[in-house]
């Protein structure tokens, strides 16, 4: 048996985190693992850009895709 650790993100996690994330930041800010990040990048979901090897999101465009994402959940629930 594995004990999780709980991840509270609030609003101030999103106004404190830095404008451009890496995937791993951006993974644990928005739920998603690293391997869904990384498709929503390539599939331009998200505003990212490349810095050398790493890939880095846009906090704002993660957050509206997760407000997206909320509000579909929403009306399928």
């Amino acid at each position: 048996m594995t004990c999780q650790t709980a991840r509270i993100i609030t609003p101030v996690s999103w106004v404190f985190a830095p404008e451009w994330l890496t995937v791993g930041e951006a993974s644990h800010l928005s739920g998603h693992d690293k391997d869904t990040v990384l498709w929503l990048i390539e599939d331009g979901d998200v505003e990212a850009k490349q810095d050398g090897d790493t890939w880095l999101v846009n906090k704002w465009s993660l957050h509206e895709f997760q407000e997206a994402l909320a509000e579909i959940l929403h009306w399928w629930g």
